[in-house]
């Protein structure tokens, strides 16, 4: 199956080298385990991708003492540089990627969620990965989150250097195109109600968890990944 897409995707790289001259595109490498390795070079679709992700400031809750002597606890954004990433590229050959990491200006590099993660699934790929561990490096200026606006903001451009480890089933396929978010109480079941962790899912009933079929093959994914959303204006 690998070897078929291999091929598929060297003529492509060969076409889209002369013509992917902007700013939207991935370079990465899927390396299955026990499989040969697969190049892919995808053009990210701006007529469906509308931004590059959305940037939202981590909290975190302090317990301060009063003028009176009592103590409470306020829910604060203390450490303002550090930032929830959630983004979704969907790519001109209908893979979609699904992100979700910890930004922080103060650094060059954050962790993959360790509940949510990432999905890279379907397209001319076939398949569905997942996994929630990796990192993300965005070095100078590689995604542009303002830090001192402590709201939620629309990422228009990024450059990052991605490490990311997962799993597939070498039996399924994958047609999956456009996947969302829902609350998770277990990491395994989407629920209508509140909840602090999320997850990503194909149906709005099931989270898309670490593949622990007996078929289950490790994979690693390396690259780049570059997004530029024009229409997007920086708050």
């Amino acid at each position: 199956m690998f070897r078929s897409i291999v091929i598929l995707f060297a003529f492509s790289s060969i076409f889209l080298a002369c013509g992917l001259k902007n700013e939207n595109k991935a370079e990465i490498t899927i390396l299955p385990e026990g499989e040969a390795s697969l190049y892919f070079l995808g053009e990210v679709d701006n007529d469906v991708t509308t931004s590059c992700g959305q940037a939202t400031p981590a909290t975190t809750a302090t317990t301060g003492t009063g003028t009176t002597g009592t103590t409470g606890t306020t829910t604060s954004n203390t450490n303002n540089t550090r930032f929830t990433v959630i983004s979704q590229l969907i790519f001109k050959t209908k893979e979609t990627l699904n992100l979700r990491f910890t930004y922080d200006s103060t650094q060059i590099q954050g962790k993959i969620d360790p509940q949510q993660g990432f999905v890279l699934a379907g397209g001319a790929f076939g398949k569905t990965v997942q996994g929630t561990q990796g990192t993300v490096e965005w070095f100078n200026q590689g995604i542009n989150i303002d830090t001192a606006l402590q709201s939620a903001q629309q990422i228009s451009f990024f450059n990052l250097e991605v490490t990311l480890n997962g799993t597939y089933s070498t039996s399924t396929t994958s047609t999956t195109s456009i996947l969302n978010s829902c609350n998770t109480l277990d990491s395994v079941n989407c629920t209508s109600g509140t909840s602090t962790t999320q997850c990503f899912t194909s149906d709005n009933k099931t989270c898309l968890v670490q593949n622990t079929n007996t078929d289950a093959k490790s994979v690693i994914i390396r690259g780049t990944l570059k997004c530029n959303a024009p229409n997007i204006v920086p708050q």
